[in-house]
């Protein structure tokens, strides 16, 4: 069990993900995504709408986004979801710092500082179980107003080098709720909400867990 620090098998499995942002990776279906693609920070998008709306109604100034990838889209135009814009830092508008330690660019930390948002998109189903409880501990540290989470709750398409199922890490959302309430005392001082993504019958469904805040509280759930 690694509850305080990172396993074994979490750093292994970081050596995987650097390697697939340089080379790429197979698909369950047998086709191959470019490096160019290889987590770029699209899965963003889908929540874009929403986090403009929560930074606005909760007064946010700065954001980390932990697990980035690539984060290209910070720097980039979409067209995706419903939105047009020049970039992330310019439709959000705020000061927004960068964390991947599987992409170089991105793979420093500011240990010493918190930041009023913090979002986790599309992370924690790829992070080995006996990690989620010291990376919970840090997202809810480094947070200081609201923690934004997105885990899938479903088999990836990707695959790791190793051949396996890049979704290591597969739970149900009453599971990640009992994780949440391991740490109630800190989910006493900030706003949290996690969506839980399942898959079932080859359609997408969003369930929300939520912590002092609910979605119904923004237009863009």
């Amino acid at each position: 069990m690694s509850n305080s620090q990172p396993s074994k098998e979490y750093f292994e499995n970081l050596e995987y993900y650097k390697k697939m942002h340089v080379d790429g990776y197979k698909l369950s279906n047998g086709k191959i995504r470019t490096s160019e693609e290889t987590y770029n920070g699209k899965s963003t998008l889908i929540f874009a709408k929403l986090i403009k709306e929560i930074i606005t109604k909760n007064n946010i100034k700065t954001m980390l986004d932990y697990g980035c990838g690539k984060g290209f889209f910070y720097k980039n135009p979409s067209n995706q979801h419903g939105l047009q814009i020049e970039s992330l830092k310019n439709y959000w508008d705020i000061d927004i710092d960068l964390y991947d330690p599987c992409f170089k660019e991105n793979s420093n930390l500011n240990e010493d500082k918190n930041y009023d948002l913090v979002i986790c998109i599309d992370v924690l189903e790829h992070i080995p179980e006996n990690d989620i409880d010291w990376l919970l501990k840090k997202l809810l540290i480094k947070t200081k107003k609201y923690l934004f989470i997105n885990v899938a709750c479903h088999p990836a398409i990707a695959l790791l080098p190793n051949g396996k199922n890049a979704h290591i890490n597969i739970h149900s959302p009453k599971w990640w709720h009992e994780k949440f309430l391991n740490f109630q005392n800190k989910l006493k001082n900030i706003k949290v909400v996690c969506i839980c993504t399942i898959k079932e019958n080859g359609k997408f469904q969003y369930f929300p867990l939520q912590y002092n805040d609910k979605l119904t509280n923004y237009s863009s759930k």
